[in-house]
């Protein structure tokens, strides 16, 4: 039996949800973005709203520097993200559409590299990722 990647549950979500691949989004996000932590430190995301009234996108994006480990660790981390992600789409439309602007997010290791992770696995990184949505989603109905 083979492990077979699942798609998005309907066109609508995938019309709203994308990969973030200018660097200028990029640059937007690093510069006017804010950043969350995970309470275990794993991840950080850096996220950035912008109003818009109709039509609301979430844009996310993955990020992880040579200095975390070799390309196989860096590229599993990348994977292992992405799913998680995917899973995900409709928590950060969810997010997105009750702040009522489009949502950029950037997602990178931040206390995990290859010396203090030579294994890492989805449960590990999923859980961050349920952390960080959790808490933007807490920030976007205060702010």
């Amino acid at each position: 039996m083979t492990n077979k990647i699942l798609p998005l549950k309907s066109n609508r979500i995938k019309k709203n949800f994308g990969w973030l691949k200018n660097e200028k989004d990029f640059e937007l996000v690093y510069k006017k973005g804010r950043t969350i932590i995970s309470e275990d430190k794993k991840l950080k995301a850096r996220y950035l709203f912008i109003d818009r009234i109709e039509n609301i996108k979430v844009k996310a994006g993955l990020s992880v520097i040579s200095k975390k480990g070799n390309s196989v660790w860096r590229n599993r981390i990348r994977r292992i993200l992405r799913e998680s992600l995917r899973k995900e789409v409709e928590k950060l439309l969810a997010i997105a559409k009750q702040k009522n602007s489009d949502l950029l997010i950037i997602f990178s290791p931040y206390s995990i590299d290859q010396n203090n992770s030579r294994k890492i696995y989805f449960r590990d990184i999923n859980n961050s990722v349920l952390e960080i949505l959790n808490r933007l989603k807490e920030l976007a109905i205060t702010q």
